[in-house]
């Protein structure tokens, strides 16, 4: 006999402890969150990660069907246009950062005898002074200044007629989101022409997904705005990555993944039970339980944490396989061919469960020392489900099943399987033993270590990195160090020491290319050495060479 009533009160009261505990709690979806930050090297990545200003700008590819420069740049127009009014960015495009350059060069040109090094003047400015190179020099000025692009410039050429300046803004080229591109009209253009690249830095971080959606309905929406207003023939197409594709992509196919596996794992139960009882419809009872349990645990769980892992909700399937033991165990003593009581079921149950309760949620509990966050939440999660189901099935199961009356006798279909299976003598051992082998042949586990294996992305994802890889080079395959100071003072010296380092490092040929602050902006020390390296490279007699060449090329 069951207690119908206290079935459905129990049954409610579990689904709101559900709704609560998922209304009070964050599902996190960023596998970043999920690393232990105890660990220096992954701390220090998550460090530069987290202050990176790189970390949430997104960029889009802009490209037409057409060779057509003059229209390119105008639909980025239109697009940099819409993502400013849709106010989901900081910041679009290059304008900011274009409106410091002039007055960034102006500085560079005052400060040049503090940013060339010793090996700089000789290797880089020296070969500048032949009169050769200085008579092509002041040719090109005066063909410049024919053009309009000159206008402004006589500042930059009274102080500095050998261009110097341009030796140090070129430093700089590491700092453009990509080398295969030129400025043109203030946009980023392609080597080719046919790309165009904006940027953008939204207001809210790239891991929220919610942003995340907004931004990937927007671009579709400027997509479909823009082409509209183009001529007949003419096609955009936007292709956007960043961070936050990443986010949305790790949301969407991580949550199909989850609802599958507890659906897999739910129906597989639910088909064991059916066929494993007299009664299926007492056989599904154990999987009460088990829900319940993972029902209270999620409840409790949000009383002491703000957020949880995707990945932990997705074991919830692993929870109910545990956890439905108990109710398995207790039904079947209850379903039996004669009479039986809800409380000596409980009691058989007890004596043979215990141990392995204790011994489960002790193991799942060690968990929580393993130092990675998401192993933590696990164990945590884990351990109440399997506590909150054994005692549910010894608190409120001899409650829902007072009295069981005798049930009938007949051969269950699991049974049947079973003894078939059993019978087949030597020839399903043989076919046991070839079906061994077979799955042997597939029976490689690959360890994957690598973090980007750990992002689940789509399809689309992965078309537009390669995009960008083939257009615009490896933006992200950049080396970045990262120093902190309590000022500005120490970080400039701190700087300095990074400088020389790397400097050491361009020679040895360890690395290619390199861009530190202090090659524009040095510390104190090294603002002295360098001026003591311009004042003993600048002899008078150079001095003297020099202003004869530029005076007698500028007659000529």
């Amino acid at each position: 006999m069951i207690n119908y009533r206290l079935l459905s009160t129990v049954i409610l009261f579990f689904a709101l402890l559900a709704v609560i505990g998922f209304a009070r709690l964050k599902i996190d979806t960023d596998i970043i969150h999920s690393l232990p930050t105890s660990e220096k090297a992954i701390a220090d990545a998550l460090d530069i990660f987290e202050n990176h200003p790189v970390h949430d700008e997104i960029a889009i590819d802009i490209t037409l069907n057409h060779d057509d420069l003059g229209t390119l740049i105008k639909c980025a127009g239109m697009v940099e246009k819409d993502l400013k009014k849709s106010g989901l960015f900081a910041e679009v495009g290059m304008t900011k950062i274009s409106s410091l350059i002039p007055e960034l060069a102006l500085d560079i040109t005052h400060n040049l005898p503090l940013l060339f090094s010793t090996a700089e003047l000789h290797k880089s400015v020296a070969p500048l002074l032949t009169p050769t190179k200085i008579r092509t020099k002041v040719h090109k000025i005066f063909a410049d200044l024919s053009a309009m692009d000159a206008i402004g410039q006589a500042k930059f050429i009274a102080a500095d007629p050998l261009g110097l300046k341009n030796l140090i803004m070129a430093k700089m080229a590491l700092l453009t989101p990509s080398k295969n591109a030129r400025i043109y009209q203030g946009q980023i253009i392609s080597a080719d022409g046919r790309h165009l690249l904006i940027t953008a830095r939204p207001r809210r971080s790239s891991s929220d997904t919610a942003a995340a959606r907004k931004i990937a309905a927007l671009i579709t929406d400027i997509s479909a705005r823009v082409n509209s207003r183009l001529p007949k023939g003419y096609t955009m197409t936007l292709t956007p990555a960043g961070a936050y594709r990443a986010a949305l992509d790790n949301e969407i196919l991580i949550r199909g993944d989850v609802n599958l596996a507890l659906f897999l794992a739910t129906a597989g139960i639910i088909l064991l039970l059916i066929l494993s009882f007299p009664r299926p419809l007492i056989g599904l009872m154990a999987l009460v339980p088990a829900l319940a349990g993972t029902a209270a645990a999620l409840f409790v769980y949000s009383l002491f944490h703000p957020a949880i892992s995707i990945m932990v909700l997705g074991f919830g399937g692993a929870i109910i396989s545990i956890t439905v033991d108990h109710g398995i165990a207790y039904l079947l003593f209850l379903d039996c061919p004669y009479e039986t009581r809800g409380k000596d079921a409980s009691r058989e149950v007890w004596a043979v469960g215990i141990m392995a309760v204790l011994t489960t949620i002790g193991a799942f509990t060690i968990l929580c020392f393993s130092g990675f966050p998401i192993f933590v939440q696990l164990g945590q999660f884990a351990a109440l489900g399997v506590l909150f189901s054994f005692l549910f099935v010894h608190l409120i199961f001899p409650r829902i099943f007072p009295v069981m009356p005798p049930g009938s006798k007949r051969v269950l279909p699991l049974q049947r399987i079973v003894d078939k299976f059993f019978n087949t003598g030597k020839t399903g051992a043989v076919l046991a033993l070839l079906l061994t082998a077979v799955m042997l042949l597939y029976a490689r586990p690959e360890f994957n270590t690598d973090l980007n294996a750990m992002n689940t992305v789509s399809s689309s994802t992965v078309a537009a990195d390669h995009l960008f890889a083939k257009v615009w080079g490896n933006i992200a395959g950049k080396n970045y160090l990262m120093i902190s100071a309590p000022s500005i003072a120490k970080i400039r010296r701190l700087d300095d020491k990074l400088l020389d380092k790397i400097e050491r490092d361009r020679q040895s040929g360890l690395l290619a290319a390199s861009f530190v602050p202090a090659m524009i902006f040095p510390g104190a020390a090294r603002q002295s050495e360098n001026f003591a390296a311009w004042q003993a490279f600048w002899t008078p007699e150079r001095v003297r060479r020099l202003k004869k060449s530029l005076l007698a090329d500028s007659r000529a």
